[in-house]
């Protein structure tokens, strides 16, 4: 009996101090967590996980942890996880979590939460209302406003109106989340290695222009200059084949064309692309020389490669598309964007090298790096609105 309640007692120990030892992708989340006394289960950290927890005083708190099992979310449920997945938006963790404060003064300074214009309702209907079983619907007001309405039995219950300013929906500033940013990114580490180049199928590639090339199309971003595509070329390949005529074995020498990946001065915008977009062992690794214009006009150098810095930002939803933009004597110029529509922002990388930097074993690639990007500044980039989309409304079943 002993042993089992020492057993027992080491378990509990070890619970605590994974629940205590747990990361936290912002400290306002742990202020959050300690605020309203919430008992954080060994089951509500597992990776991508999303549940529903009761706090001391009997409040449902929502809490969400990311790909890497760090908490990245904790708030007063208002909204129902299909429209989470089937319209991504930062509304919902900012308005989630704005209640939460509202109600905790997890904060000391709320003046944000003055930015927030109630049409209908108020602080406490969202807080009691229990608005994530309603019917709801946001709309995108001009990229300036989101107007989010919940409504029950076809009856309006409340209807907000939230600015469109990065730092304000995302209950940061941008100088933490830059900082936080470049901080992760020089202590991740990243052991995996670059899959082998496979055959390419011929059916998946398009003819692209006229010189020649063609293209196994991705998705594009904004306009269709900036995309995800792969170029590629015709190229003959030998081989030798054993084989069997009247009954007597030879070798014959064949020869193929093949399609291969695109990494010649011929053609360096391609290439430039095929560096950036191209994740397997068809193009070398790239080597980025990255500046970080971070907020009060402070910079910070970081060298690392492009096969790193891509996954560091996939693990955090961000999805890249690059366009090359511009031309200066033997230097090319392109954007890279690494975009996260579900949180509604973008980090941008102004990229520069030279076309024998581009053709070498050992590529090297010059780039300033400008963090959170708000989307509505995206516009500029290319001088194109980008179609806006109508303001979908989901109905629960």
């Amino acid at each position: 009996m002993r042993s089992v309640r020492h057993i027992a007692f080491m378990t509990f120990l070890m619970v605590c101090f994974s629940l205590s030892a747990q990361n936290y992708k912002a400290g306002r989340l742990k202020q959050a967590v300690d605020a309203v006394k919430l008992q954080i289960t060994a089951e509500a950290l597992s990776p991508e996980q999303t549940t529903m927890l009761t706090a001391g005083d009997g409040q449902v708190i929502c809490l969400r942890t990311s790909p890497t099992g760090e908490i990245e979310h904790v708030g007063i449920p208002l909204f129902a996880d299909v429209m989470r997945l089937l319209q991504p938006s930062p509304v919902y963790d900012f308005l989630e979590y704005a209640v939460l404060n509202w109600k905790y003064k997890v904060m000391d300074n709320r003046l944000y939460l003055s930015k927030v214009v109630f049409r209908k309702g108020d602080w406490t209907m969202l807080l009691r209302g229990r608005l994530n079983e309603c019917d709801c619907s946001i709309e995108n007001k001009e990229n300036k406003l989101y107007i989010i309405r919940w409504s029950r039995n076809n009856q309006e219950v409340a209807e907000v109106g939230v600015p469109i300013e990065y730092e304000l929906l995302n209950n940061d500033t941008r100088r933490n989340m830059e900082r936080a940013f470049v901080n992760d990114l020089l202590s991740f580490k990243s052991d995996s290695v670059r899959p082998q180049s496979v055959l390419v199928n011929e059916r998946e590639l398009s003819v692209y222009g006229t010189e020649g090339l063609f293209v196994a199309p991705g998705q594009s971003y904004i306009v269709d200059i900036l995309n995800q595509n792969i170029y590629y070329k015709l190229t003959t390949v030998f081989e030798n084949v054993d084989t069997v005529i009247w009954n007597k074995p030879i070798t014959m020498r064949v020869e193929t064309v093949l399609p291969v990946v695109v990494n010649d001065p011929d053609y360096p915008s391609e290439t430039f692309a095929n560096l950036l977009m191209c994740d397997d062992s068809s193009v070398p690794e790239a080597t980025l020389d990255l500046d970080f214009h971070l907020s009060d006009y402070h910079r910070q150098h970081v060298t690392m490669t492009c096969t790193q810095l891509k996954k560091f930002c996939r693990q955090h939803g961000c999805r890249f598309f690059f366009a090359c933009d511009g031309r200066d004597k033997d230097q090319l110029r392109g954007v890279l964007f690494a975009s996260n529509l579900q949180k509604g922002y973008n980090h941008l990388f102004s990229l520069r090298a030279s076309i024998t930097q581009l053709t070498s074993s050992l590529p090297s690639i010059h780039g300033d790096v400008y963090l959170y990007i708000p989307p509505v500044d995206k516009e500029k980039l290319f001088g194109t609105v980008p179609e806006k989309k109508s303001g979908a409304k989901f109905k629960l079943p």
